[in-house]
């Protein structure tokens, strides 16, 4: 009785399925962990808005609103430039004053 080698099909099929994995499976994972980190920036982002409303009341404090939400984000570990209207940061935080003012 003669028997059929299937060592190479089988280590051909874990080749293929190693390669499906890192083509599909990776960069999937790396955008659910990147759209976590940036709902959790969301999120922070809102609280410290809501924070500096409550801490600095009256008008003409925009600045100090501003700064006191940027060194909190940093205290957090996000980058931002306060003072570069594109920076993507400084724009969510502006749209979150923006919900608050209009909520």
């Amino acid at each position: 009785m003669e028997y059929i080698d299937l060592m190479p099909v089988v280590t051909g099929v874990i080749a293929l399925v190693g390669a499906l994995l890192t083509v599909f499976a990776v960069p999937y994972l790396k955008s659910v962990l990147s759209a976590d980190k940036l709902e959790r920036l969301s999120t922070w982002v809102r609280v410290f808005v809501q924070a500096a409303e409550q801490l600095f009341s009256g008008s003409g404090r925009g600045r100090e609103k501003l700064e006191y939400v940027a060194d909190m984000l940093r205290k957090k570990g996000y980058t931002i430039d306060v003072d570069d209207t594109t920076d993507a940061v400084r724009a969510m935080i502006e749209a979150a004053v923006l919900e608050l003012n209009n909520g």
